[in-house]
């Protein structure tokens, strides 16, 4: 394979390298007429620019790295789906690694994308991590991190996230206004903000209306679809059953689903199910999942057009949080009635 050099085209036209160079990166100082002829040189010739080579000259590998837990999950799918879009339209390429919830496979992804020398990164947490180590070590090396979902809340990294606690408080009280105090809570792991939050705004809605928070009905565990099965069985094993499971998310949801299929307890008709989710995937279910809306898109390109600005920003700015708003939407998984 021969390899086409900018000396070669400067050879062709009888002009500098310098001139040939800058025609291809499109610079002011170059004419258009100069940069056409350029340009179709080295298109004739096949002409291939030495990326490692910019990228060493610039100290930017124009390159981003993300680290997700699943791509089981569809709701991380779409995420990075916008993401890659945002990055593309900023002339960023990407590198996607997967965690697969567990910490150690996260340590490992970050610390090989360092090596590439991305210019920063979007993360968002499995549900393992507890160790903030590696987290010290990208601030230390100043690498822009940007965290979305799941964050190390006492890292200081920007992050975007759902306003998890607002979204179980308004949800949950249209459940309440219509009739339904029995309530239990699948919460995930206490150790992320959104175990956290989400069992926050349960506990705190449950205790505005005076109704007791049971402790037997609030079961942790993970964000997988066995971890609300498991949680599904265990829960049915007590005296008394709730009348609705309010779960961490999508996925826990449909364990319950399965669990309450294999026990012959019929959804909506004798436990009504509901729990974080987005729209598109919610109409899968049989019967369709009653959920608090999250956006995965606009979670996706908030995060991929912060870090960028991270990346670029002349100047260390404050840290931002932002939070996304989310919807309740009723669907055919709990019974609506009036209030009793």
């Amino acid at each position: 394979m021969i390899t086409v050099r900018q000396t070669d085209i400067a050879k062709k036209l009888n002009v500098s390298r310098v001139t040939v160079s800058k025609a291809l990166r499109n610079h002011p100082d170059i004419s258009p007429d100069m940069k056409e002829k350029i340009l179709k040189l080295a298109k004739k010739m096949g002409y291939v620019p030495n990326l490692i080579a910019r990228q060493l000259n610039s100290r930017r590998s124009s390159t981003i790295g993300i680290v997700v837990p699943d791509l089981e999950n569809s709701f991380f799918s779409y995420v990075i789906s916008e993401m890659l879009d945002a990055s593309a339209e900023k002339n960023y390429h990407v590198l996607l690694t997967v965690s697969r919830e567990k910490e150690i496979n996260e340590t490992r992804n970050i610390e090989n994308l360092i090596g590439m020398r991305v210019d920063g990164l979007l993360i968002c947490l499995s549900q393992e991590t507890r160790d903030s180590r590696i987290f010290s070590l990208l601030k230390q090396i100043k690498i822009p991190v940007v965290f979305f979902d799941r964050t190390f809340e006492k890292m200081d990294f920007p992050s975007v996230v759902f306003d998890d606690k607002k979204g179980a408080i308004n949800s949950l009280e249209n459940i309440i206004r219509s009739g339904y105090t029995k309530i239990a809570h699948f919460a995930g792991y206490q150790e992320t903000n959104i175990g956290k939050k989400r069992l926050e705004g349960y506990k705190a809605v449950l205790r505005k209306h005076g109704i007791p928070v049971k402790k037997e009905w609030i079961i942790e565990g993970g964000f997988e679809v066995k971890d609300g099965f498991t949680s599904f069985n265990k829960l049915i094993k007590n005296k008394e059953i709730p009348e609705i499971i309010f779960t961490v998310n999508d996925r826990v949801a449909l364990g319950v689903y399965n669990g309450a299929h294999e026990a012959g307890i019929m959804i909506p008709e004798n436990i009504g199910v509901m729990g974080y989710g987005f729209s598109d995937t919610a109409d899968l279910f049989q019967p369709s999942l009653t959920i608090i809306n999250q956006d995965p898109r606009k979670l996706g390109r908030i995060a991929a057009e912060m870090l960028i600005n991270e990346i670029n920003k002349p100047t260390p700015r404050k840290t931002k949080k932002i939070f996304i708003e989310e919807e309740f939407i009723w669907k055919n998984s709990i019974l609506k009635r009036t209030n009793l």
